[in-house]
């Protein structure tokens, strides 16, 4: 049995030969190698959300300020797909790292069956609570109807929007980071062609930008799933009728994602809290909130590009033993998010109307978004590296950290911060423009504080 066991070990070796093994060579390499494409990827899907916010800034500021709300909402219920995601990071990376290919495939698939359940779970929870939750909002009656126009259709596509990043994540998980970029940039693709037509061309308003979000979901979906069963990346990963539940590896994604689930819940309420507070000044304040949010994700997506690249260098080189490849990768990786990011908030600073102005002629909104821009600019550089180094926290399964950090910004500092500066102090919105910068500034050197003290690298799952 033991030789059967051997034998099967070594066909398996055979059958998988990475193009680039992350656990050799060059870690700066490696880290541009996986951190590269998946920048790219989400640099796509963050220029498809100023294209939809564009378009739908063409239909109007509350038609923003509705997409805006409702992006609260979903952040908030979408926070249980985090819980899925982070454990199979962990999973599927350091068992790609120990050679266990069979098991590297259960992880996928268990994946895929958690995502999915879990997104409908979410669906019938989000059709009942999003009317009553934009009341609680305060949300103008044109924008709460706008809203709810755009939940009745995005809900329904909630599975396939879940299972896209599983797709993503198994891809990066193996190695393969420039086919999950293809497949991201074939659903954005889609999502840009289609929001006008859907938006304009056939007259559907704001539930045309909705059915185009999860219209281009549900094909990379099944691309995805076409690519991992033919054999053309790292490891070939058959699906079809393959799909049985296996409690146990699912109870063992959960116990790692639980953590990171439960810091999503929290940062995602507190941004939904955030957003209500904005609310309360108006709907132009709202709309130059959703404007400036959605231009400064375009600095994110390195911190999350290079995040999610450093996070499968840290799985796959922990599971081969190699401790000091996975802490240099994530060093590595935050001092080149560090220039990246950098170099943005420079053009964000120097020519801050004029990008704003890309998406919204509003002089109101112009005022009320440019003040909000120039500090968001800044801190982007500081959220982007605080996201760069949690590499180390997801990459190995110590989820916990995040969480406690999570906690402490964005429940003891920001949102007491935030009522201080509106209650206390009677500030207007600009005012709580600044306790962005604020937090930022502290989340970060939190963060650092506990890469360094290392005991992530010791994480057995």
């Amino acid at each position: 049995m033991e030789e059967f066991e051997i034998e099967r070990d070594e066909q398996e070796y055979e059958e998988v030969r990475p193009k680039v093994d992350i656990t050799e060579g060059s870690v700066l390499k490696n880290v541009l190698y996986m951190g590269v494409p998946s920048m790219i990827g989400f640099g796509a899907m963050t220029i498809y959300a100023l294209t939809d916010i564009f378009w739908v800034g063409r239909l109007g500021s509350a038609q923003v300020a509705a997409v805006t709300l409702f992006g609260a909402i979903a952040w908030v219920l979408g926070s249980t797909n985090q819980i899925v995601g982070t454990g199979s990071v962990a999973l599927v990376s350091r068992r790609f790292g120990e050679k266990k290919y069979d098991a590297t495939r259960d992880v996928i698939r268990q994946t895929l069956l958690l995502k999915f359940s879990m997104a409908v779970v979410m669906t019938a929870i989000g059709l009942l609570v999003v009317p009553k939750v934009l009341e609680v909002m305060n949300a103008a009656p044109d924008v709460q109807g706008y809203a709810i126009t755009y939940a009745n259709i995005y809900f329904w596509g909630l599975p396939f929007i879940f299972s896209s990043y599983t797709i993503y994540t198994a891809l990066r998980g193996i190695g393969d980071a420039p086919k999950a970029m293809y497949i991201m940039l074939l659903s954005t693709g889609l999502n840009v062609g289609l929001d006008p037509l859907f938006i304009f061309g056939l007259d559907m308003g704001i539930a045309g930008a909705a059915l185009a979000t999860i219209l281009s979901a549900a094909i990379a979906v099944a691309v995805g799933l076409v690519v991992l069963a033919s054999g053309k990346t790292n490891l070939r990963v058959p699906l079809w009728g393959r799909f049985k539940p296996d409690f146990d590896l699912m109870l063992q994604i959960l116990k790692i994602g639980i953590p990171a689930g439960l810091s999503g819940l929290l940062r995602s309420v507190a941004h939904w809290l955030v957003t209500t507070l904005v609310a309360s000044f108006g709907t132009t304040v709202v709309a130059a909130f959703g404007f400036s949010m959605r231009i400064m994700e375009l600095g994110i997506l390195f911190g999350v590009g290079l995040n999610l690249g450093a996070s499968a260098i840290v799985g796959q080189n922990l599971g081969a033993g190699k401790k000091d490849r996975a802490e240099e990768a994530v060093v590595k990786a935050t001092l080149l998010v560090l220039v990246l990011c950098g170099l943005l908030a420079v053009i964000e600073l120097s020519f801050t109307r004029q990008i704003l102005g890309l998406f919204t002629d509003d002089p109101e909104v112009l005022a009320t978004g440019v003040p909000l821009l120039r500090l968001m600019a800044v801190a982007q550089v500081l959220i982007a590296m605080h996201i760069v180094l949690g590499a180390s926290f997801f990459g190995s399964g110590n989820t916990w950290p995040p969480t406690v950090i999570t906690g402490i910004i964005e429940w003891a500092i920001q949102i007491p911060l935030i009522l201080f500066v509106i209650h206390v102090l009677g500030s207007t919105e600009v005012g709580v423009w600044y306790t962005f910068l604020i937090v930022s500034v502290i989340e970060v050197i939190l963060t650092y504080v506990w890469f360094r003290r290392g005991r992530w690298k010791d994480r057995v799952v």
